[in-house]
């Protein structure tokens, strides 16, 4: 059998498995590796040069800088906001989704909500302002603005995205905002659109029995006051030092991994926490993906890949035919699968047709994130829509209705930005 033969078999057996979501990240990863290795496609060195890629350390350490924040009154701070906006059903979706929204760039949306619904629930009774108007909406915003700044896993997410890219043979590169410009269109649009109109959409009445106490209240922080003042100066210097690295002659690599380093050592996490909020089996993941591109470029694999592809889309070189067949595949796909798992399926898929192309990916790859977010329709696409379900009493039929029109919203508006924004040629 042919080294190219077994790539493209390797690639299906890893799409197969993150589609199917029964093989955990780390495992998929993992035999990524040694079948390269076994197989002798890479050698031993190449095969788990993943590992020290310089994107790989990045996303280790801002997951390291994100835990740490949770750790102070951000959360806290953020949350006394809400009774200054406004007491009326559109200020608690405007209040409460924003809220969700800038707690999404810390953590899943999932978790911000179930943060809030108690918060939700006290005062949609006080106001006695129906909480069917209100839950899902917050969710829809929260799912839009998840880790949307490059922050924690927001910068993780730029780290994943140039590494692709380097793997590929791309020239191009993301720039630190680069994603987050790509996708503040469709956080407006999606945003004022939940505040004004997806109230009106939702039912009146619960359509199914509610849970009551679902979620959880957001916890005190017990962080001595200097502590929590240098994670917020840790957090907003790295931020700067990463936007002027290239200005300032200074690495990102370093900076993450300073930043890292003074988290633990000042004691605002310990040695045990901060291990604990790694997301080993997205780093295994992602080590394991680097040399399978690797692989495929050195066989020619992507060639015939992304020569597949453009054949199914008519022959089209057209950056908007192919930015458009992207977003609504992904949009698709990941109402019934994991976003995480369509992510790392159709990203690698869009950038090696943009590397056969000659064209400038970040535009594609941005319609590529924007479609997997979209995941608002059903209980499948994302654990915060079954938890609105519980919380709310939507049933399936009230999520797609009110789902499906934030979701064609925001991947229309992405399909028209991304493509203007970060020309294809």
């Amino acid at each position: 059998m042919s080294p190219l033969v077994i790539t493209l078999l390797i690639l299906l057996f890893v799409f197969i498995a993150l589609l199917s979501g029964k093989v955990p990240y780390s495992v998929v990863g993992g035999a990524i590796v040694v079948i390269l290795m076994f197989t002798e496609i890479l050698t031993p060195a190449e095969a788990l040069s993943g590992f020290g890629n310089s994107n790989v350390a990045i996303m280790f350490c801002m997951m390291i800088l994100s835990a740490g924040l949770m750790k102070t009154h951000l959360i806290e701070k953020i949350v006394g906001l809400v009774g200054k906006v406004g007491k009326s059903e559109i200020a608690l979706v405007a209040g409460f989704g924003l809220i969700a929204g800038a707690l999404s760039q810390f953590m899943n949306a999932f978790v911000a909500v179930a943060c809030l619904l108690p918060l939700i629930n006290g005062m949609c009774r006080e106001l006695n302002i129906k909480r069917t108007k209100v839950i899902f909406p917050v969710m829809v915003i929260a799912l839009s603005f998840i880790f949307w700044l490059p922050v924690g896993q927001g910068a993780a997410t730029y780290a994943q995205m140039n590494g692709y890219m380097e793997s590929y043979g791309s020239d191009f590169r993301f720039g630190l905002f680069d994603m987050t410009i790509l996708r503040l269109p469709g956080i407006i649009a999606t945003t004022v659109f939940s505040i004004f109109v997806l109230p009106r959409i939702c039912p009146e009445e619960p359509s199914m029995n509610v849970d009551q106490d679902l979620g959880r209240e957001v916890s005190k922080s017990t962080m001595a006051p200097w502590k929590e003042t240098a994670a917020y100066i840790i957090a907003v210097g790295t931020v700067v030092l990463m936007i002027f690295a290239n200005t300032l002659s200074i690495n990102t690599t370093m900076i993450a991994c300073a930043s890292a380093l003074l988290i633990v050592a000042l004691g605002i996490l310990t040695e045990a926490q901060a291990v604990a909020s790694i997301n080993w089996g997205m780093i295994f993941l992602f080590a394991g993906v680097l040399p399978l591109a690797t692989a495929l470029t050195n066989t020619g694999a992507s060639d015939v890949i992304a020569d597949f592809i453009v054949m199914l889309i008519g022959g089209s070189t057209n950056p908007w035919v192919i930015s458009i067949v992207f977003t609504l595949v992904c949009f698709v796909s990941t109402q019934f699968l994991s976003n995480t798992a369509c992510v790392q399926v159709f990203t690698p898929l869009a950038l090696m047709v943009c590397v056969r192309l000659g064209m400038n990916p970040v535009g594609v790859m941005g319609c590529v994130q924007i479609g997997c977010t979209a995941s608002y329709l059903t209980p499948m696409a994302n654990p915060g829509i079954p938890l609105c379900m519980a919380a709310g009493g939507y049933s399936l039929k009230d999520c797609v209705k009110i789902g499906i029109l934030p979701g064609l919203l925001i991947c229309a508006v992405g399909v028209v930005a991304c493509p203007l924004l970060f020309p294809a040629y």
